[in-house]
């Protein structure tokens, strides 16, 4: 007890400096409703800009930040032509504004001690957000019905004042926890769980083990209880790359926890993820169907094949109804492959409306790239994701250590972001975006941090001679 009273003195000294309250508030973004993500940036840039100025360091921005810049200037460009330019407009200054966050991260990641208390604050708030969950799925038995969202109160008085529509929607024994939908609850968590994995296994403070220990299985059951498919894929691959990455050192503890997951799984959710592979037989009936009778996918008749296809189907209506909705954003892509529709997902959701298709975005990421900024837009994301990999791949090359496991959960930032953008639009809402800003800035400071590959050869021969003129110095002396 006194150890973990001497770790929770030190927390508190550490959040003396402006840095580390910026990091923190960062952190804790998904607790609150998406529009106070808004005053918590600009409140963390405050603090990160007046230790900017203590310091006299200058603002710096990495490659991934170059291209995510890239990003958002070509997606101002899609506003001259867009459908809803208002909509186009509003969805660039999102991500202009919360490109902010990236800077704030990357210029204040400056050494391995600050890494590892932002990992602390992520795994905290993970852990909240988990338990929230749990809280709220237990709540639906007791009270025979739907428990509402947590911020649910709070959204109708802003929403009343604002002239904005949140759009909730029922879902029965769906948790949802602090966000407004239980899918983009899984995105988030699946997120970011990989790196509340690698603070578990690899956390320099031992008093710590048991809160961390903590956060872990709450993170996890926050996504089982979100009952989202692509959440569980995306969670079973970091199981089994856990397993794997682990047989020589901690098998044996890897495999107690997940075991122990799986036996403790309601029975819920274990029908919840069977209806994954009805919804995969769906999708190769309509795929075989079209291809029986040579046609396109993008014909009416086509259309009209999968609709029956569809109806005709035992399989869950929500994974139906995606391959409706991946077909008409084909429609949509083909209509203008190399520049898009425009920036923002209005557009998609209109254009759907028009045919009978009730979807705010794609449900694919790719898709939704290539419906909103083409073939441009696609080409500059993946980009940003092979850097992102390359990355991880470089942290892994170190041998068996902390660099090692810090890009495992890259790449499992990676698998879980790509496992969920194919069924879902990952970037939907500010805090998703705000989400997906803080990954790109652990990715590319952490290269810097853990391993000198991410250093620029400029920067290392410098180091090198002011090494040198060091040590002739001291030779002097």
């Amino acid at each position: 007890m006194s150890v973990l009273k001497t770790s929770l003195r030190q927390i508190r000294q550490d959040l003396q400096e402006p840095g580390q309250r910026a990091l923190l508030l960062l952190a804790m973004i998904p607790l609150f409703p998406e529009y106070i993500s808004f005053f918590i940036v600009v409140l963390a840039g405050a603090f990160a800009w007046q230790e900017l100025k203590q310091t006299n360091r200058p603002l710096q921005i990495g490659v991934i930040g170059k291209l995510l810049l890239a990003f958002i200037g070509y997606m101002f460009i899609t506003i001259l032509y867009s459908r809803k330019p208002p909509n186009s407009i509003a969805t660039v200054a999102m991500w202009a504004f919360f490109f902010l966050m990236y800077l704030i991260l990357y210029n204040l990641l400056t050494d391995t001690d600050r890494f590892d208390s932002f990992m602390l604050y992520i795994t905290g708030v993970a852990g909240i957000v988990g338990f929230v969950a749990c809280c709220q799925y237990r709540l639906g038995f007791f009270i025979k019905g739907v428990p509402n969202q947590m911020w649910a109160w709070l959204d109708e008085l802003v929403y009343q004042v604002l002239p904005l529509n949140p759009g909730y929607s029922r879902y029965v024994l769906r948790a949802c926890s602090t966000f407004s939908n239980p899918n983009i609850l899984s995105e988030y968590l699946t997120a970011v769980a990989p790196f509340v994995v690698y603070f578990n296994f690899y956390e320099r403070r031992p008093e710590l083990r048991l809160f961390c220990r903590i956060c872990l299985f709450l993170t996890f059951s926050g996504v089982l209880f979100s009952f989202s498919r692509g959440g569980y894929l995306a969670i079973l691959a970091l199981a089994l790359a856990l397993v794997l990455f682990n047989v020589r050192h901690k098998f044996a503890t890897v495999t107690l926890y997940i075991v122990c997951i799986l036996l403790l799984l309601p029975e819920e959710v274990m029908e919840r993820f069977l209806t994954i592979l009805p919804g995969i037989s769906v999708g190769g009936a309509i795929l075989g169907s079209t291809n029986e009778t040579g046609g396109n996918l993008l014909t009416e008749e086509a259309m009209n094949t999968t609709a029956e296809i569809l109806n005709n189907s035992g399989a869950d209506l929500a994974i139906n109804e995606r391959f409706r909705i991946w077909l008409q954003a084909l429609k949509m892509f083909v209509e203008n492959p190399i520049f898009g529709q425009g920036a923002g997902t209005e557009i998609t959701h209109q254009i759907m409306a028009e045919n009978n298709i009730n979807a705010l975005h794609a449900h694919n990421i790719a898709l939704q790239l290539l419906v909103e900024g083409g073939i441009i837009a696609l080409f500059i994301m993946l980009l940003i994701g092979g850097k992102v990999a390359k990355n991880g791949l470089e942290l892994m090359r170190n041998g068996y250590s902390y660099s090692f496991w810090i890009g495992f959960a890259v790449l499992g930032f990676v698998s879980s972001f790509c496992i969920q953008g194919l069924v879902d639009y990952p970037l939907l809402t500010p805090k998703l975006i705000a989400n997906f800003m803080m990954i790109m800035a652990i990715t590319e400071r952490s290269v810097f941090l853990y391993t000198a590959k991410g250093i620029p050869v400029r920067k290392k021969i410098r180091h090198h001679f002011k090494n040198y003129r060091q040590k002739n110095k001291q030779t002097n002396n």
